[in-house]
């Protein structure tokens, strides 16, 4: 993806008419940014992320335990504070999934449900909004390809603005380390820690679809 292609992106962001705060407004930028989200090279978990904008400049961490009993992902900021957690398994993503405050189960930050148990390509996303004193709800609207997923603040029907679009880089190395790269373009004034929440949450889920694609595939093997 190259630069232009990132000012187009950023072309269809709108910033919306108040901010968006769920976790802290330190996190709500003046202007739209593109961060890159790289699952590190052999790791030991194969979860962990480091979080960059496209110049490199670092913004957060995220740290993950695969297989384990309670699988947990804890997004950290520079200062190694925890920002908020991702604990329970992708495959609940088929039910509802929850995003924790911190590093604990005592806040729920947003809640993460698809449309439909079976065709989870749209998605729903209920939160509080800091900003506003409200609860409300974003609309995860996913490619039907796998490239990528945009979300809306509110409900696109409805004429609502596309704040966060999350797309995959596809390249030699990617599919020879089998290590999936993600560019997420927020808007301005849009909280990037739960922007880059719901990215990590994209690619567990996505990292699910292809294991079910390969499982299926092999099943079908076995009856010849």
């Amino acid at each position: 993806m190259t630069e232009n292609k990132y000012e187009i992106v950023s072309g269809y962001i709108k910033s919306p008419s108040n901010k968006i705060i769920i976790t802290d407004e330190r996190f709500c930028l003046q202007k739209p940014e593109t961060f890159v989200l790289k699952e590190k090279f052999f790791s030991l978990s194969s979860d962990d992320f480091s979080i960059k904008d496209v110049n490199g400049v670092k913004y957060f961490k995220c740290l993950g335990k695969a297989f384990s009993i309670q699988e947990k992902k804890v997004l950290y900021d520079l200062n190694n504070e925890p920002i908020l957690n991702i604990r329970e398994k992708v495959i609940s993503l088929r039910g509802k999934m929850n995003i924790y405050e911190g590093k604990t189960e005592n806040k729920v930050l947003l809640t993460i449900k698809p449309k439909s148990p079976i065709f989870n390509r749209q998605i729903l996303v209920n939160f509080y909004n800091k900003a506003t004193g409200k609860d409300e709800i974003f609309e995860i609207k996913c490619d039907l390809f796998d490239f990528g997923c945009d979300i809306y603040y509110g409900k696109k029907k409805n004429g609502a603005p596309l704040i966060c679009s999350i797309h995959s880089k596809i390249d030699a190395k990617s599919i020879i380390t089998s290590s999936d790269h993600y560019y997420v373009t927020v808007a301005a004034n849009v909280d990037i820690a739960a922007m880059i929440a719901l990215a990590i949450v994209y690619d567990e889920n996505e990292n699910d679809n292809k294991a079910s694609f390969l499982d299926s595939a092999l099943d079908l093997v076995k009856l010849f």
